[in-house]
């Protein structure tokens, strides 16, 4: 009885506050609709001022009369015609005008008279509209092209239509001799005229005022000449209020313009409300009694037992379990698709849990599936600490089949390469897939060494046969493995996984197809690396690089040649860094851009100070060039942009690039030397001997230098092949008209074997080791 009771005054409240919040709104609707048709009806009134007061104005302005009257100056006879005979105070009573301004071309005012036309007298000189005029509102003053202006002005904060065209002739023909000016105020006696023509009480107030402030949100309204006004009501018990906002010819809110009306008809609509509501406290009484014997003897014995049923399988939290069905009523229907609910909950709760711990391309555990076989495994192994293996294994170069053969292939190849891995598990293997390309195996071995590698070896394997992508198309697969040992590198899984990834990391750096062991001085070396990636992003602002340089010494000249500048790295920290370690850093954090550019500024400077030491000085500085910085979008015009900046002749500046990097991108480089050639800029290929020796490639690179690799040089001494192959290759780069620097020469012997043949100049420990600045010079002397 007493669910009953409240089920049925709830539902009479819910019926009273929709029923009345329906009605009353419907007649709110009607009242705006009202409201915004009314305000529309004025708007029409009110523009049919400014088009009067146009028109008005428009006939004076286009006028043979009124053109010569502001084109002859010099006749104040006709002037004194003009003006009497035309702006007489009936003209400003009929035409019901207030200010009246003629300009010429020039801007000056021809005549200008202001009138009462209530009172039907004359005004002081209206100096303050002119003022505002000039002041803030120079668009209405026509110029040469300009054409017509009606709209509202803000004088001292009173609002004024005005009317501003063009003086030309009767027949509009130009140019413009000057601008007339008509305007009306909206006082008292405009706002009684408009209300009687709109056939209701309107007001104007000042867009700032509290009483028109425009509400955050307003709706628009279409007025005259498809113009959009912001219109929105405001209403209380009695009344309710339309406003729309006006804005200046600047089109800034200016004024409000605003009606009330009463509201009878919603007065009445919440009078016939209250009626209806105590008939439906009558009905909903009546209704109470019948749904009670209903309930009592239909309905509430079975809702009951659904109800404990229910409350059951919420306890017991248990999708399997299903509730009892009584007889076959439509009570009976709901007992049934209530089971068949908790089925689909039983198969969706499945779903998910394997959702969660799978990975649905590869159907395979996921990384969630990976922490959770690993808690179950650390909770196995830890009390004997009975040791397994942990194997990090990640796809080479898995991002160039993404880019070349699509998405599509890259998913093929993750399915197929999974399959693959799980052909090499024994039983007791655990795999996932981490994400992207990176895979996980656990393997719960005795963790002998090479049962441990004997797993990676089997992986590679089991990889590196070509995988068939469809199409014709076959992928052999490299990878990179990672592995770490429990307990011995960590006893909990995000430690074993990090330290395993951080092992496929260095196999990666090691040059890919290999698996590495995690050991101590791998974690050394990647904190070691970690902080030198830090520090090197202040290194520059903190003054701890410098450039030291080795001299180039002209064989023939028997004199320095040019200068190597190197860079060194001084951290308080760390202390010296060497560039092996720090310059691999720049590179992949992408520092190298900031550093680099340091580099070539110092070396500038540098130079600059040298020369201005010595203005006799020839000498090339050399500056080498990182691949990541050749190959940014621009960096020809970067160079000779910074050159320019320090004031330093491209020609002195001598850019080297590795060989290796150069035909490994040799479409590329090329375009980018062959512009920095062209801008003056002597190029050198780098460590020529190191890698490929290609005379093919180097015939087709703009470069005019040469360096050859320190360990060709150090061979020299060895045996007489090394001796021919150098030789051959300074005569090949001579024929090429390549100059020709040997790098690394740190014995006489080296020096009389180069000279024999002819090379153009070296470098290395036998003239000079890398000097600061202000010892380069001191060198050259002794």
């Amino acid at each position: 009885m007493l669910y009953v009771g409240i089920t049925t005054l709830c539902l009479l409240s819910i019926f009273y506050v929709i029923f009345r919040s329906a009605i009353l709104n419907n007649y709110e609707t009607m009242e705006r609709n009202d409201s915004r048709e009314g305000m529309k009806r004025i708007l029409y009134s009110y523009f049919d001022e400014y088009r009067s007061l146009g028109s008005v104005t428009l006939d004076y302005a286009s006028w043979d009369d009124t053109f010569d009257f502001v084109s002859t100056p010099s006749d104040p006879r006709k002037a004194e015609s003009y003006v009497s005979g035309n702006f007489t105070d009936s003209m400003f009573a009929n035409v019901r005008l207030d200010i009246a301004v003629l300009l010429d071309d020039g801007r000056r005012v021809r005549y200008a008279k202001a009138y009462e036309s209530e009172l039907r007298h004359a005004l002081p000189y209206p100096q303050t509209f002119i003022d505002t005029l000039f002041r803030r509102y120079p668009n209405l003053i026509a110029g040469p092209q300009s054409s017509g202006t009606v709209g509202l002005l803000l004088l001292d904060g009173k609002p004024i239509i005005a009317a501003s065209y063009p003086i030309l002739t009767s027949n509009n023909e130009g140019p413009a001799r000057g601008t007339l000016i008509f305007a009306r105020y909206l006082d008292e006696e405009f706002v009684r005229y408009l209300s009687e023509k709109a056939d209701t009480q309107i007001s104007f107030l000042p867009a700032g005022q509290a009483s028109s402030a425009v509400p955050a949100e307003t709706e628009t309204i279409r007025g005259p000449g498809m113009r959009d006004f912001s219109f929105w009501t405001v209403a209380d018990a009695s009344t309710i209020q339309s406003n729309v906002l006006l804005k200046d010819v600047l089109n800034e809110p200016a004024v409000v313009l605003q009606f009330s009306a009463p509201r009878e008809l919603y007065r009445q609509a919440e009078r016939s409300i209250q009626l209806y509501m105590v008939f439906f406290l009558l009905a909903g009484a009546a209704f109470f009694v019948i749904v009670n014997v209903i309930w009592q003897r239909l309905v509430f014995s079975r809702v009951n037992r659904l109800k404990w049923e229910m409350k059951s399988i919420r306890t017991e939290r248990d999708f399997s379990m299903r509730i009892h069905v009584g007889r076959n009523d439509e009570f009976a229907q709901l007992e049934k698709s209530f089971n068949r609910m908790m089925a689909s909950l039983e198969t969706a709760q499945d779903e998910i849990k394997y959702q969660a711990e799978y990975d649905p391309l590869t159907r395979i555990a996921n990384r969630n599936g990976f922490f959770k076989f690993m808690d179950r495994m650390i909770e196995e192994s830890l009390p004997a600490r009975r040791p397994f293996t942990v194997l990090f294994v990640d796809l080479d170069h898995f991002n160039t089949v993404n880019v070349s053969m699509g998405h599509h292939t890259g998913d093929l190849l993750l399915r197929k390469a999974a399959g693959r891995l799980r052909g090499v598990l024994r039983e007791g293997d655990f795999l996932c897939r981490l994400g992207g390309d990176e895979f996980c195996v656990v393997s719960p071995e005795d963790g002998r060494v090479d049962e441990r590698e004997g797993l990676a070896g089997r992986i590679k394997e089991a990889l590196v046969e070509p995988i068939d992508l469809g199409g014709g198309r076959f992928h052999s697969v490299t990878v990179s493995i990672g592995i770490s040992l429990f307990p011995e590198h960590g006893e909990d899984a995000e430690s074993l996984l990090q330290h395993a990834d951080a092992a496929m990391l260095d196999a990666k750096e090691s040059g890919r197809d290999g698996y590495r062991r995690y050991t101590e001085q791998l974690e050394k070396s990647r904190l070691r690396k970690s902080r030198i990636e830090q520090l090197l992003k202040r290194a520059a602002a903190n003054g701890e690089l410098r450039l030291h340089y080795q001299p180039k010494w002209d064989v023939s000249a028997d004199k320095v040649a040019g200068v190597e500048a190197l860079l060194r790295w001084d951290s308080p920290e760390l202390g010296a860094v060497s560039p092996l370690e720090f310059i691999p850093a720049a590179e992949s954090t992408g520092l190298i851009h900031e550093i680099g550019e340091w580099v070539i500024r110092a070396a500038c400077r540098q130079y600059l100070a040298w020369r201005s030491d010595k203005p006799d000085l020839s000498l090339v500085v050399a500056v080498n060039v990182s691949g990541i910085q050749l190959l940014t979008p621009g960096f020809a015009e970067k160079m000779c942009r910074i050159l320019q900046e320090e004031g330093m002749d491209p020609r002195a500046m001598e850019l080297e690039v590795t060989e290796s990097f150069a035909i490994e991108k040799f479409g590329e480089v090329t375009e980018v030397l062959t512009r920095l050639r062209e801008e003056g800029f002597l190029l050198s290929i780098d460590d020529f001997g190191a890698g490929y020796s290609s005379m093919k490639y180097l015939c087709q690179l703009p470069v005019q230098c040469m360096k050859i690799d320190k360990a060709l040089i150090d061979s020299l001494g060895e045996d007489l092949r090394h001796q021919i192959v150098v030789s051959k290759i300074i005569e090949m780069a001579h024929r090429l008209q390549l100059i020709v620097v040997a790098e690394g020469v740190e014995t006489l012997e080296q020096l009389e074997f180069l000279r024999f043949h002819q090379c153009d100049q070296i470098q290395g420990y036998f003239i000079s080791k890398p000097v600061p600045a202000d010892r380069v010079f001191s060198f050259a002397a002794s």
